[in-house]
């Protein structure tokens, strides 16, 4: 899994991803008691302060030197600069997480935004008639 901050990319290798599912949960969860899930793909997504709680304890966990007030002032300036990029930037950092959190919800959003790619129907397997 790959992350990407200031045009760095970090790693988090296969064996070390279930403690960044942790991280970020608690992140975006707080004191909520919600599930990282259900705030995520909520309409609106997470507030963008627990998006740069939430992203920023990912990048440091990747071995990025980031603060979450380095993301969240890098969200409000997008916005205070009317810039169009920071809509698709807290986007992507929104199905980022997504993908960390649940690769399969993170797929079927993706499917769902994409007409062009149908879901693979699984094959049938032709059955012998006995006779």
């Amino acid at each position: 899994m790959t992350l990407s901050w200031a045009g760095d990319e970090f790693t988090v290798p296969a064996d070390r991803q279930l403690m960044l599912i942790a991280e970020i949960e608690d992140a975006l969860s707080g004191n909520s008691g919600l599930q990282a899930i259900v705030i995520l793909a909520r309409r609106g997504g997470p507030s963008h302060s627990r998006l740069a709680l939430a992203y920023g304890a990912a990048l440091r966990y990747a071995g990025a030197n980031v603060t979450d007030a380095e993301i969240y002032n890098a969200i409000m300036e997008g916005f205070a600069t009317q810039s169009s990029e920071v809509a698709v930037l807290v986007q992507d950092a929104v199905l980022g997480l997504l993908s960390i959190v649940s690769p399969p919800a993170a797929r079927k959003l993706n499917e769902a935004a994409d007409p062009e790619k149908k879901p693979k129907r699984p094959r049938r397997k032709s059955k012998a008639v006995a006779g």
